[in-house]
């Protein structure tokens, strides 16, 4: 019970902790970026004008803020230092994770030019925003913003321009407000979603199916009559439907698949080699042959298809924390954690393999299932097999 406790305790803590930086009428985020927003006295009239102002160091590439929860789709405000230190500004849609494409809505934005450029080794661009333009409204209880930046290749002096490098750092921003469009710490619609996406996929991805994948490697000898139901019921009746509930969360938040995202498409690979996976679970079980004296084909595939398909889901993860920004600790935490289960899955694979190998020269038979069992212990080999 103590035990459970804590871990929903340090749950609370990191969703406190990814909650409490949002909603902020001000907020800075990387390489000296800082954005602001000021809402209108009424965010229910549409034609009301949102303040913003971006500031980052004079040698910036360009800087950008995007009303949406995710880069595409989003229209974004990108900005930059001309050549003769003003700001150049211009209103794009990220579409496809190619250069944004300017909008011929350009009027939408008002910048204000004697409080932007390049002052005191500081780039500023301030400028309003309606709240409904044609294709995009601030929504009047809260708002996700997306930003970026990249820090070394500066466009030209042309707002129309195609030649942007892409970004070397982002993110997400959500903007909460009360009646009073009082800026409020909350966690929006999307990062509660998101949230319950990611803890689900990593309850599962990198606890349950590993967990699995240990109860069959290492305790064939201590639960003989009780692994294997272990490892297939933890795949079918849990490992099975959280996936299916993470995914369907990750949906509820309005995510879409892109080819191009990486996190996308490795999820698609993961779950479809977990199917896979299932089904060759299956045949072996189907197919098993207790006289049997190898390993036929389908066992082998499972056994190292498992494997491999942990290794992609713990980048799987690695790669969604990168795409929502997570805290530097919770990386530190999240390698740890990987490189603690690794090790553990090839010290106890190396005891076990040097324990039986020692019993074998000593007593010509051993009590250990070893897997990688030597090619002359055949016959061993199959004794182990009947009696399990």
């Amino acid at each position: 019970m103590k035990k459970r406790i804590s871990i929903l305790f340090l749950i609370a803590i990191v969703v406190f902790l990814q909650g409490g930086v949002y909603g902020q009428s001000s907020k800075c985020v990387d390489h000296g970026y800082c954005f602001k927003i000021t809402p209108p006295a009424s965010v229910n009239d549409p034609v009301s004008l949102y303040t913003f102002e971006l500031e980052a160091p004079a040698s910036i590439g360009w800087v950008a803020l995007g009303v949406g929860p995710s880069m595409i789709g989003s229209y974004i405000i990108m900005a930059w230092p001309s050549t003769n230190g003003s700001a150049i500004i211009t209103q794009r849609i990220a579409e496809r994770y190619s250069v944004p494409r300017v909008t011929s809505q350009q009027s939408d934005l008002s910048l204000d030019a004697t409080s932007s450029g390049v002052k005191n080794g500081k780039f500023i661009a301030k400028f309003t925003r309606a709240v409904s333009v044609a294709g995009s409204s601030i929504e009047s209880s809260g708002q996700d913003f997306v930003w970026a930046l990249q820090t070394e290749e500066r466009p030209p002096d042309d707002a129309s321009t195609r030649a942007i490098f892409i970004h070397n750092s982002k993110g997400r921003y959500t903007y909460v407000m009360d009646a009073n469009a009082v800026g409020i710490s909350s966690l929006s619609r999307y990062d509660k979603y998101i949230l319950t996406h990611g803890i689900i996929m990593f309850a599962v991805w990198g606890f349950l199916v590993p967990g699995a994948v240990f109860i069959a490697r290492f305790t064939r000898n201590i639960i003989p009559q009780k692994w294997f139901k272990l490892h297939w019921g933890i795949q079918q009746f849990l490992a099975s439907p959280l996936t299916l509930i993470g995914l369907i969360s990750a949906y509820a938040a309005g995510v879409r698949f892109h080819a191009a995202n990486t996190h996308h498409f490795l999820g698609v690979v993961v779950f479809g080699g977990f199917i896979f996976q299932l089904t060759l679970g299956w045949i072996h079980h189907k197919l098993f042959d207790p006289s049997r004296k190898h390993f036929p084909w389908w066992t082998k595939l499972h056994w190292w298809w498992g494997r491999i398909l942990i290794l992609l889901a713990f980048i799987q993860i690695l790669l969604g924390l990168q795409q929502y920004n997570a805290s530097h600790g919770v990386f530190v935490g999240y390698y740890i954690y990987v490189l603690f289960i690794l090790s553990s899955y090839g010290g106890i694979s190396y005891y076990l393999y040097r324990r039986r190998k020692r019993d074998l020269e000593t007593f010509a038979k051993s009590d250990v299932l070893y897997t990688g069992i030597r090619q002359d212990d055949v016959e061993q080999q199959s004794l182990l097999i009947t009696s399990t």
